[in-house]
């Protein structure tokens, strides 16, 4: 391996870093000056009106959206919310994003160049790279003694720094988040894929697998695997005087850079309601039942 280029790649990571956390730490600062004027609605914290437009639910939200390192069990990591702000906040947070990209682009070429491979975790890889690099001494003029803690002590979230906080337009009317429907996702499966499917099985269930594929026409199957319910906005704005509507799948809190907050409606999870609205069931295009239960395969109707 080349030192020089691992050196070179080691403190373009600590000064990526550094660029996050001090812009996390000028949103923090921001973000808590604006409090009396720019509003907030968390609809996970707590059970009211006032508790979702709390500073409670405000410094739960600021945590959420400025998290870089995996958070413990007792930290709540928001799925939801909205953050009115002012451009200049807005802006602070598409800096955010920007830093948090080139993090994530030296990671995955530290990976390449230490020869790690993508099915490891390049999280504690990154962590244990950068927290060495720092007991040794390397880097430590960029952090203060608190954030040099945090690294030494703390996982780097790989999937936080990957996730972009959404900046929505102004002149937002209408706001409200809703669930996905779809429950599964359908995967066609080819005979010669059954085949191979049914041959990595234990021998008992390989050979009563094989029998019932010869026994059957098909060829082609289905696997079914069950999605995790999916956040979903659908929102209106207004530019140059024209009423425009959007969906869009979401997670976390999104920023908005004005100054009051649009018409909101919340709803539960399908998972959480105690009354779920019947639906029309369509027939579906594959039998309930797996057709081969050890390897998941479906026969369509």
């Amino acid at each position: 391996m080349d030192r020089s280029l691992q050196a070179e790649l080691v403190e373009r990571l600590f000064s990526s870093l550094s660029d996050i956390i001090l812009v996390a730490q000028d949103i923090r600062e921001l973000a808590l000056e604006e409090m009396d004027s720019y509003p907030v609605y968390v609809p996970t914290i707590g059970t009211s009106e006032e508790e979702h437009r709390s500073s409670v639910a405000r410094l739960a939200a600021i945590d959420s959206m400025t998290q870089i390192f995996r958070a413990n069990r007792d930290d709540k990591i928001l799925t939801a919310g909205i953050l009115c702000t002012s451009d200049q906040l807005a802006r602070k947070f598409e800096v955010f994003n920007n830093a948090k990209n080139t993090f994530v682009h030296l990671t995955t070429k530290a990976q390449r160049i230490y020869g790690v491979s993508n099915s490891s975790t390049p999280g504690r890889f990154i962590s244990t790279l950068l927290r060495n690099e720092l007991k040794q001494g390397t880097q430590r003029s960029l952090f203060d003694l608190a954030t040099r803690e945090q690294i030494i002590y703390n996982q780097i979230d790989l999937q936080a720094c990957r996730c972009m906080i959404r900046v929505l337009p102004k002149d937002m009317d209408v706001f409200s988040w809703t669930w996905s429907s779809s429950h599964k996702r359908i995967t066609k499966v080819t005979r010669s894929d059954a085949l191979k499917l049914a041959k990595n099985l234990t021998d008992d269930e390989k050979e009563s697998a094989l029998e019932a594929l010869a026994l059957c026409s098909d060829n082609e199957f289905a696997k079914v695997t069950p999605l995790k319910e999916q956040l979903r906005a659908n929102y209106a704005y207004f530019e140059d005087g024209v009423r425009i509507p959007k969906s869009t799948p979401l997670s976390g809190v999104v920023v908005l850079p004005q100054k009051n907050l649009p018409r909101l409606q919340w709803r539960q999870p399908p998972s959480q309601r105690e009354h779920v609205e019947p639906r029309i069931q369509r027939e579906s295009s594959i039998h309930d039942e797996p057709f081969i239960a050890e390897i998941g395969l479906h026969r369509y109707r």
